[in-house]
């Protein structure tokens, strides 16, 4: 028996089996993607929050806009509301937002005041919780979205991922 012959015949098997560990390890990278890596798309944050006002009562953020796709985008609007001590206070970006271009990889950050109904020792509260941090059943909530569209299709739009955290109070 030549002294190849089991190399040969075992050359077939190894060579299925590595197929099969490549195949296997192709499924399991593409079951586990959103573990492994950020899913590509828009992402928003509140950047920071700058001040609160007392006359009138106004809170000041910064909203902070991430576009991680390939392609330019264009940002249609961002809004939502501040809930804090039982009521709502809605928001939205001007209207020099709308239609801002966004390219590929690159940041955009928005300015935001937030006009506040509040009595002054509802604000005086306010303000401490953001100084500080806040208790759980006082604390005010940050609900805000901001849709943007592909600029090759600008009929279609998609709501950005954002993270609700709301961050403490930027010293002054």
């Amino acid at each position: 028996m030549p002294r190849f012959a089991h190399t040969t015949r075992r050359l077939p098997a190894l060579l299925l089996l590595g197929l099969l560990a490549l195949l296997l390890w192709g499924q399991c990278g593409q079951l586990f993607q959103g573990s492994t890596r950020e899913p590509v798309c828009v992402v928003g944050w509140v950047k920071s929050v700058d001040s609160l006002g007392n006359a009138p009562a106004t809170l000041y953020l910064t909203l902070y806009l991430r576009n991680n796709l390939s392609q330019p985008v264009l940002v249609r609007e961002a809004s939502g509301t501040l809930r804090y001590g039982g009521r709502a206070h809605p928001f939205a970006t001007p209207h020099a937002l709308r239609d801002t271009l966004l390219y590929p990889w690159t940041e955009l950050t928005q300015p935001v005041a937030i006009p506040l109904h509040l009595s002054a020792d509802s604000l005086a509260l306010l303000r401490t919780s953001l100084d500080i941090g806040y208790p759980a059943e006082a604390a005010p909530i940050l609900r805000w979205q901001a849709i943007y569209s592909p600029r090759q299709s600008p009929a279609v739009r998609r709501p950005a991922r954002i993270t609700p955290y709301l961050p403490l109070l930027t010293p002054k």
